[in-house]
């Protein structure tokens, strides 16, 4: 008797998360999603198949993938093929294909892949705290003297389109220095990318805010108004655009995506001590409400007694962003990152993993980023 043909189906749709940048980490969601095979009679087997501008990626057939320089400023989709046997098999794209962008400030100085804090202590040496990517630190390292003379230190990722992180530094005259990373752990040289930068209280990394693949800028000024300065993806700036007001209150920490899919999130806090999200989706806005620079939801409280805090990526390697908090002691602790929780309530259900003290004497730097 005849063996009847069987048909493989799937009940809903796989989609693409994670972070979209060179040295990131893009997974295939396939938490909803379930194949089966009619007539029953087995279980069929799911392999991945990854694309660059539609060809596939050699060798990239694993539910994760790491974009490479090769994919700066290509788009990135997977596909799930699903086989019972030779005759029955069925190929599906995930949802949301992403466009990659520069490497962002969570890939490190060093070249290692892993988060790195940068720390400028009294005498106005700039030092290097790399980690293991486990959660532990490895040896600091002095990277620069002379940096007092800044008033303002941040890095935005890779801002010079090199593949490599940057530091941006402001001078009392409001010249803005980009200082270029060679890769590992040290420096190429020092452009001067603007001046007249003095009118801005607060820099702050903004990853890919508006999606074109490379790193942004986003500063606050005196009055309360949030300006997007778009990198162009060679040391320099395309167009600003005030996107937000009323941040006069409100302390920002470096952007990254925090929320474990691809939109970038910028963490603030407020003086009552409330950690806040807000959350923006690659085209130069915020998304919260449908309203540019609105509230998204509170993530914590009780911050008002951290002196400086930072979101600068994954600090035990569980592939989630975490974020460091330094209280007045100089007591410095990591706030391990749960986007889980985001998913599946929103950000009124947010909870952390946990946290844990990693360092102490933190409090006599002079700037911390």
């Amino acid at each position: 008797m005849a063996v009847p043909a069987r048909y493989v189906y799937t009940n809903g749709t796989p989609r693409l998360e994670g972070d979209p940048t060179v040295g990131g980490l893009l997974k295939v969601d396939i938490s909803s999603t379930f194949a089966y095979v009619i007539p029953e009679g087995g279980t069929p087997a799911i392999s991945y198949s990854w694309t660059r501008d539609g060809v596939v990626i050699p060798g990239a057939t694993s539910i994760t993938y790491r974009p490479t320089s090769a994919d700066l400023g290509r788009v990135i989709a997977a596909n799930l093929i699903i086989t019972y046997d030779a005759e029955s098999h069925l190929s599906v794209q995930a949802e949301n294909p992403l466009r990659v962008a520069a490497a962002a400030r969570a890939r490190g100085f060093n070249g290692d892949n892993t988060l790195d804090i940068f720390a400028r202590d009294g005498s106005g040496r700039l030092i290097l705290y790399p980690t293991d990517g486990r959660g532990n630190w490895q040896a600091p390292q002095v990277i620069g003297w002379g940096w007092n003379i800044f008033n303002l230190l941040m890095s935005p990722g890779d801002f010079d389109g090199d593949g490599t992180v940057d530091v941006l530094a402001r001078d009392g005259q409001g010249r803005l220095f980009l200082y270029q990373g060679n890769g590992s752990g040290g420096w190429k040289r020092a452009l001067q990318v603007g001046q007249g930068w003095d009118v801005f209280k607060e820099l702050t990394t903004a990853g890919d805010f508006n999606g074109d693949g490379t790193n942004d800028v986003l500063a606050k000024d005196a009055s309360g108004s949030m300006f997007l300065y778009p990198g162009n993806g060679r040391g320099g700036w395309l167009t600003p655009v005030r996107i937000g007001q009323g941040w006069q209150d409100l302390e920002t920490a470096g952007a990254g995506h925090f929320f474990g899919d691809h939109n970038v999130v910028v963490l603030s806090k407020d003086w009552t001590g409330y950690l806040q999200a807000r959350n923006g989706i690659r085209n130069g806005w915020f998304n919260d409400y449908g309203i540019p620079g609105s509230f998204a939801g509170n993530i914590g409280w009780g911050w008002e007694t951290v002196a400086r805090f930072g979101s600068v990526g994954d600090f035990n390697g569980d592939g989630d962003y975490d974020v460091y908090g330094i209280d007045r002691s100089g007591k410095l602790t990591m706030y391990l990152g749960d986007p889980s929780n985001v998913q599946r309530r929103g950000t009124l259900g947010y909870r952390w993993k946990g946290s844990a003290v990693v360092g102490w004497g933190w409090g006599g730097f002079t700037a911390v980023f």
